[in-house]
């Protein structure tokens, strides 16, 4: 299982990509917080700019994703906010949900994010690493 942040998701909705692909192979086993479907919402005319669809067209899109992502809610990682929090919190206030959701789901973190790097609790992968291990299977 891995944990999905808001960028791995956006940089799918730009580009038909490596990162979309395997977005759509890996589901069931990709997960993100309830929140980044809500935050992606923000980035919506930037996803409009970079990718050149219209903007309702960007909007099913993002439905289209999320149906092979499950999303998390918050009330499942909440336990686990304040460890991960000790682990990263200093380091990046904005990865501590998602550190929380990994340690609450059992889950890696796929993140370009090198703030990561700084806690143990949890295994993180680049995308370049998910390749990597994708074209092994």
């Amino acid at each position: 299982m891995l944990i999905s942040g808001q960028f791995v998701v956006i940089s799918a909705l730009i580009a038909d990509s490596k990162t979309r692909e395997l977005i759509v192979t890996l589901e069931p086993d990709l997960l993100t917080p309830a929140f980044v479907y809500d935050e992606i919402e923000n980035y919506e005319e930037l996803i409009v700019q970079k990718s050149g669809m219209k903007p309702d067209r960007v909007a099913q899109f993002i439905d289209l994703l999320f149906q092979y992502i499950d999303v998390v809610s918050a009330s499942e990682f909440y336990p686990a906010i304040e460890r991960a929090d000790e682990a990263i919190g200093e380091t990046d206030s904005d990865d501590v949900l998602y550190l929380a959701c990994a340690i609450a789901c059992d889950a890696a973190i796929w993140s370009d994010d090198s703030d990561f790097e700084e806690q143990n609790l949890v295994e993180t992968y680049s995308t370049a690493d998910v390749i990597s291990s994708f074209e092994r299977r």
